[in-house]
């Protein structure tokens, strides 16, 4: 990522915030960590690392944005662009679909109303197609009372388990007594835990999610050619390895054996104080019975709580969903949150519509099995 390059122009306040602004992009890095050094809240996705990740991934161009007060405050916004596309056409992400919630990094910690409209309307003034924001869940209710309802939102539900008080504190009050019997009768079954955050786990977790994706093609109807092709694009193999290289001890992966064979998988990323459960995969039928899942969950909140942090966030979730159950056996606190989008011309909903209209289709397919 560059140093960045000063933007030579003023982004007109909100007619009460009458404040002069200052916005530098790409946002330096060595700035971007100082920010976080003083906001240790921010989630391991708000990271310089992190976006750098994303870049060498998928592909993307570093567009993130240093936003400068006229009371001194820093604030950082990751954001990504498609390189090659003009700013008529670009659309930035911060950040993309698979890669977690982005959204703002203050100084000091703390996101203020002001805060919020002032980079809605920097953003809404920008010569870009699209803009997509996907805040930090913690912080939702200080985006929704600033931006403006014409702009299109995504809403979205997560889950975290509060780690203060903890181990003993959080195994005790806040899993659920069947959770606590189902990680008994793990061990009692004979499963093992293996962490590592060396990235010498990555193939073992390929393997799962590779079984995982023909589970979900069944599940969802979707041809297996295709849900396999999908599944490539959105999950490559180089972009677990490339996180592990990274991220080194800030990624680690737990795989669960039983009878010798990995049947489960986690990948959690740990930050300051807040550590956040990644990808998941598993062959159901094996990993099930055994309840190899809530062992590894139970082990990766422990490893978080040694560690220092404060939460486990375990990721989105819909509602009245099993996942929303399971994750609730560990006593995940729910939060609803909501995605931005800021465009120019509305074409989310038109390619809404054409999604939904392929999904039909494909729903009306009969589904083959095999391998």
């Amino acid at each position: 990522m560059s140093a960045g390059t000063s933007l030579d122009r003023r982004v007109e306040p909100a007619p009460d915030e009458l404040r002069p602004l200052r916005v530098t992009s790409p946002a330096p890095v060595d700035v971007w960590e100082q920010v976080l050094a003083s906001a240790p809240n921010a989630l391991p996705s708000q990271t310089p690392t992190w976006l750098r990740c994303v870049c060498t991934v998928e592909g993307y161009a570093d567009v993130s944005r240093l936003y400068e007060t006229a009371d001194g405050r820093r604030l950082i916004l990751p954001l990504v662009r498609r390189p090659g596309l003009g700013p008529i056409l670009a659309a930035d992400f911060g950040l993309p679909v698979g890669w977690g919630p982005g959204g703002l990094v203050c100084e000091g910690g703390e996101l203020r109303p002001e805060d919020v409209r002032m980079v809605v309307t920097d953003l809404a003034r920008r010569h870009v197609l699209s803009t997509l924001v996907r805040p930090d869940p913690a912080a939702a209710g200080t985006w929704e009372a600033v931006v403006p309802a014409s702009v299109l939102r995504e809403k979205r539900m997560t889950q975290t388990v509060h780690l203060d008080g903890g181990f003993d504190e959080v195994w005790r009050k806040r899993f659920r007594s069947d959770t606590r019997n189902r990680i008994r009768r793990a061990e009692r079954a004979g499963v093992l835990v293996e962490r590592d955050d060396t990235g010498r786990l990555v193939p073992v977790f390929h393997q799962l999610y590779g079984e995982s994706v023909d589970r979900w093609a069944r599940r969802d109807r979707l041809p297996l050619p295709l849900a396999r092709r999908l599944a490539a694009r959105r999950e490559p193999h180089r972009k677990l390895r490339t996180v592990a290289e990274m991220l080194g001890s800030r990624c680690r992966i737990y795989a669960a054996y039983h009878e010798g064979r990995p049947v489960a998988a986690i990948v959690v990323l740990f930050g300051a104080t807040t550590a956040m459960y990644w990808r998941g995969a598993m062959l159901e039928k094996l990993a099930g019975p055994v309840y190899a899942n809530y062992l590894l969950h139970k082990t990766a909140i422990a490893d978080a709580i040694e560690a220092g942090c404060v939460a486990y966030n375990m990721g989105d979730s819909a509602r009245v969903s099993s996942l929303e159950l399971f994750k609730s056996r560990f006593g995940a606190v729910s939060q609803d949150y909501a995605c931005y989008r800021i465009e120019r011309v509305p074409i989310t909903p038109l390619v809404q519509r054409a999604r939904g209209g392929v999904r039909r289709i494909l729903a009306l397919r009969p589904v083959r099995s095999g391998a």
